[in-house]
């Protein structure tokens, strides 16, 4: 089962994160936020939008490949929880989030 989870994060701000089967991390918000509610707003903003956004293939600054989920106005909604070796795997990590974030329970 594909789960969001909102929650304080290790710097003790909240953020929410996206998670697969096997508790594998597949997602986060890439920011944190001022509070519990506003990062639950957020996670469920992306939840509805998932299939719609764009997902780009960047060069991450830790090296490697990561994707992130843009609005049509360049918000960042998401971003991939790890970085990948090659540019199909950040692809192809970006296609199953699009395919299971809309239906992710949790919220």
């Amino acid at each position: 089962m594909v789960a969001f989870r909102v929650e304080i994060g290790e710097g003790g701000q909240p953020s929410w994160w996206l998670y697969g089967v096997n508790d594998e991390l597949l997602a986060w918000a890439g920011r944190y936020y001022v509070s519990l509610a506003f990062a639950r707003d957020e996670a469920a903003a992306f939840r509805s939008s998932a299939l719609r956004a764009v997902y780009e293939i960047y060069p991450h600054p830790a090296g490697g490949w990561g994707w992130r989920a843009v609005q049509p106005v360049d918000y960042y909604m998401a971003h991939s929880a790890a970085g990948f070796t090659k540019p199909a795997e950040a692809r192809r990590a970006a296609r199953h989030v699009k395919t299971v974030a809309h239906r992710a329970s949790g919220l």
